[in-house]
């Protein structure tokens, strides 16, 4: 399950051409819990990262 929201958060993020809010917007969540799922998941916050 974790996996798969990874990739969920990544492909979001991709869609969104990094723009955090309308990544967690895509996915129905708050800007602030993809801040802390982000985290969690050691994935970079970087906007060039994606």
């Amino acid at each position: 399950m974790e996996q798969h929201e990874c990739e969920a958060i990544a492909s979001a993020l991709a869609s969104a051409d990094g723009n955090k809010a309308a990544a967690a917007s895509a996915l129905g969540i708050s800007r602030s819990t993809l801040y802390r799922k982000l985290e969690a998941y050691g994935l970079q916050l970087d906007r060039r990262a994606w």
